[in-house]
């Protein structure tokens, strides 16, 4: 019973001491914050393609407009850190504007 008692205590003061060591990190998920669109996929978007296809070129947006039926966001990372937007209108699920900056 006290063999037991010493192997409990041991085991458990390892895994404390593992715990609160710098080696074992927790997993951290990668969070991606949207979207990179390149401009060779936006060359390929055209008006009348629908939704489905507009996702497959170049993903879902992590913004959307007043109504996600009828306008999607698309962030686009500059080279001086700022943003601009690529914004996409549908009607009928089917593109029907295309704002490029």
């Amino acid at each position: 019973m006290a063999i037991r008692n010493i192997k409990l205590a041991v085991i458990s003061a390892f895994i404390l001491i593992a715990s609160s060591c710098t080696l074992l990190k927790p997993y951290q998920a990668e969070l991606g914050q949207g979207n990179f669109v390149l401009p060779e996929q936006i060359e390929k978007l055209e008006i009348g393609q629908t939704k489905n296809q507009v996702q497959y070129l170049i993903g879902l947006p992590i913004l959307e407009g007043e109504s996600t039926e009828t306008k999607w966001i698309y962030p686009l990372k500059q080279d001086d850190e700022t943003f601009k937007h690529l914004i996409i209108r549908f009607t009928n699920n089917k593109v029907s504007e295309i704002s490029k900056p």
